[in-house]
């Protein structure tokens, strides 16, 4: 993915699995010759957001790798949870920086727990693609390398090499839905299907194909639909109800509009083709 010059920022949380990152883009930079930073996001969340962000700084200036601390507020919303909202506040502080790329640490078990919530919260094709290990973003570009890699290679690797990291004590927390499943649901699935991190992975792969697809059908039947950047709603009337629902996908898509759930699009479409002309 890189060329020589390259600006990367690894998003460091002062966890294990972002500590390995740094660790590794640390011992690569010379010899891929990119230029590396560092960012960590304090959510304010915690009574040890302080000292995680104080780990971060000795944990840099050590190496010598700039660091760029941010602290957020994570306002509560009815339509997000605390999850969701502190992701929104990080990946805006990430998405920021004056990088070429901003590198994040998920790992194999990551990817499978993301397809397995996705797909709990009935999740179309896109969403049980699970997350790309390359994003365009509208900002710096989003690279994840260790999408291949299990957690407990990462564990391992940070024993070896000693390193050192803090421990966030919201990842006991089981009323969390993404702590529920790594504790309680993914242990006795692994027991009987130990391969399912790979498996899960293969069929995420799969799913991102079929959304590209889909994408690129939309992008097909959306070209002559589009009219100074408006969509003539009489060729939705000329496509199956599948296919005119992912062709107004696309559309809202192309104009940045959040996407609504699969019964409000169907709606949206009902009222689009029965409406009149002029209306």
């Amino acid at each position: 993915y890189l060329e020589t010059g390259r600006r990367l920022t690894v998003a460091l949380s002062g966890g294990v699995d972002s500590v390995v990152l740094l660790d590794l883009l640390d011992r690569l930079k010379g010899e891929l010759g990119f230029r590396l930073a560092a960012v960590h996001v304090n959510h304010q969340l915690s009574p040890h957001a302080k000292a995680w962000a104080g780990f971060c700084e000795s944990l840099c200036a050590a190496r010598g790798v700039p660091l760029h601390v941010e602290a957020v507020t994570v306002g509560k919303r009815k339509d997000l949870g605390l999850e969701a909202a502190a992701r929104e506040a990080r990946y805006a502080v990430l998405l920021a920086q004056p990088a070429d790329y901003v590198v994040l640490a998920h790992h194999l078990d990551d990817q499978a727990e993301t397809v397995l919530l996705n797909l709990l919260r009935g999740a179309g094709v896109r969403g049980l693609s699970g997350m790309p290990a390359l994003r365009k973003a509208g900002g710096p570009t989003v690279l994840r390398p260790l999408l291949d890699v299990p957690r407990a290679a990462l564990l391992a690797y940070a024993k070896q090499r000693r390193l050192q990291w803090v421990e966030d004590e919201s990842n006991g927390d089981a009323s969390l839905s993404r702590n529920f499943l790594r504790a309680e649901v993914l242990p006795r699935i692994g027991r009987k299907f130990p391969a399912y991190r790979e498996t899960i992975l293969r069929a995420s792969r799969n799913l991102a194909e079929a959304s590209g697809l889909l994408d690129e059908l939309g992008g097909i039947d959306l070209a002559p639909a589009l009219r100074a950047g408006r969509l003539e709603t009489r060729y939705l009337a000329g496509f199956s109800a599948a296919r005119a629902r992912n062709l107004l996908r696309v559309f809202l898509q192309s104009q940045g509009a959040p996407m609504p759930d699969a019964e409000r699009l169907e709606e949206m479409l009902r009222q689009l083709i029965s409406a009149g002309t002029g209306a």
